[in-house]
């Protein structure tokens, strides 16, 4: 029956909680609560959570889901005090499936914190408040799915100070050593001609313009947790007290204080809570550009593949810098669950998972070698069941791969078995 149809009672449920729980609570509570599906689709979600792809940001990955397998995948990675984590999710097939992304914060001990978009942002958009590791979980609304393009990547939290120039554009940075080692740097300097308007990063309020021997005239601005240091400027144009917004002129590039026997530069720096300086290099980067994916190339994704070179490493993420999980022999099958930038996200008929280079896998669907299957030959359908089966039939099959002690072959109609390569159960 259509959750929707449920009436008065689901709508009161659904009035609190994540959009991920609501819709829960509405299956739970549907005519459909007592259906093995809706328990599967939990336990997937679940699943997921404790069993995560290591990927790094930027990352974008094609994937495809199957309606009749309720399944999530989950990816861990790390983002820097001043990002701003952005997802975005593309559906490619079926336009009109109810997507859930949730993204939780790895605490210590490995407890999880969902987190919640950016207030009055747009949808997807997550501030980071401190370098933290992130798990986002995707999972279709039950027996939905399709082809979809997953990116996640980050943005700038504040804008620049000064005026067509950005991050790339400073030329010392935070923590750098100072005045012999005695010191280190609390802020980037970004060089400019002396006069250049330097401009407010984020609404707030001026809380000091001052003139000291350290930092020359300076203009000081809080905004929320945070509190912005302008220094070494030749000029200041706002009072203490005054309300000012992103792009407002605070003053002009200049070298005063200490910088006087250096070029005019902006020395620019963030404070926290306790007066604790944080590097402003995160709160302005972006992200480069993804690679488009052609969606043509997503024809193998939920096929089988194998792996086509020697002896080759299955991967924690997509990229030779990431740990080694285990090897892969020629002819091993996988399964192709996602689709990056030269790597393939697989699925090993045991369930275990990781990423494996793009060129070193192909399709299984040509034949290796012919087998003879006897009656006395015991088969299953799926890697996962544990019942086995006498073979009904004897004659010829394709072998497709192999993985362990099972090859999986095709009939002449098609059907695929996992046999196993001894031709009994022991």
């Amino acid at each position: 029956m259509c959750l929707s149809c449920q009436g008065t009672k689901i709508e009161q449920l659904l009035r609190s909680g994540s959009p991920y729980e609501k819709y829960l609570q509405g299956l739970k509570t549907s005519d459909l609560k007592d259906y093995a599906m809706v328990r599967d689709w939990e336990r997937a979600g679940k699943a997921a959570l404790s069993d995560s792809n290591r990927v790094e940001l930027p990352y974008r990955e094609l994937m495809r889901f199957d309606p009749a397998e309720p399944e999530a995948v989950s990816f861990l990675f790390s983002a820097n005090q001043g990002q701003e984590i952005t997802i975005d999710l593309k559906m490619l097939s079926d336009t009109s499936v109810v997507w859930f992304t949730d993204l939780f914060e790895v605490q210590k001990g490995g407890e999880l914190k969902k987190l919640k978009p950016e207030e009055g942002g747009s949808f997807g958009r997550y501030p980071v408040g401190s370098e933290e590791n992130f798990l986002l979980r995707l999972q279709p609304e039950l027996l939905k799915g399709g082809l979809v393009e997953l990116s996640v990547s980050y943005a700038a939290s504040l804008s620049f100070p000064l005026l067509n120039k950005n991050y790339l554009n400073i030329a010392s940075f935070f923590g750098d050593p100072r005045d012999g080692g005695r010191r280190k740097h609390e802020g980037v300097d970004i060089f400019a001609a002396r006069g250049t308007p330097v401009l407010a990063v984020s609404e707030g309020r001026v809380s000091r313009v001052a003139d000291n021997r350290l930092g020359g005239k300076t203009v000081r601005v809080s905004s929320g947790r945070y509190s912005f240091y302008y220094a070494h400027l030749d000029s200041q144009m706002v009072a203490a007290g005054s309300r000012v917004k992103p792009g407002d002129t605070l003053g002009t590039v200049g070298n005063t204080g200490n910088a006087r026997t250096t070029a005019p530069h902006l020395h620019f720096g963030i404070y926290g809570p306790g007066w604790s300086s944080i590097d402003p290099l995160y709160f302005f980067k972006q992200s480069p550009e993804l690679p488009d994916l052609p969606v043509a190339d997503s024809a193998w994704l939920k096929n089988w593949g194998r792996v086509k070179a020697g002896l080759v490493n299955l991967r924690q993420g997509p990229g030779t810098g990431f740990e080694i999980l285990g090897k892969l022999e020629k002819q091993d099958l996988l399964r192709i669950e996602g689709q990056s930038d030269g790597w393939l996200r697989i699925r090993l008929p045991d369930n275990s998972q990781g990423f494996l280079a793009e060129n070193l896998a192909e399709v299984a669907d040509t034949s290796l070698q012919q087998r003879t299957l006897q009656p006395t030959d015991w088969f299953k359908s799926n890697w996962g069941s544990p019942e086995f089966q006498h073979a009904a039939f004897s004659g010829d099959v394709e072998v497709l791969g192999s993985f362990g002690q099972f090859d999986l072959v095709a009939l002449g109609d098609g059907t695929k078995l996992w046999v196993n390569k001894t031709g009994n159960t022991n």
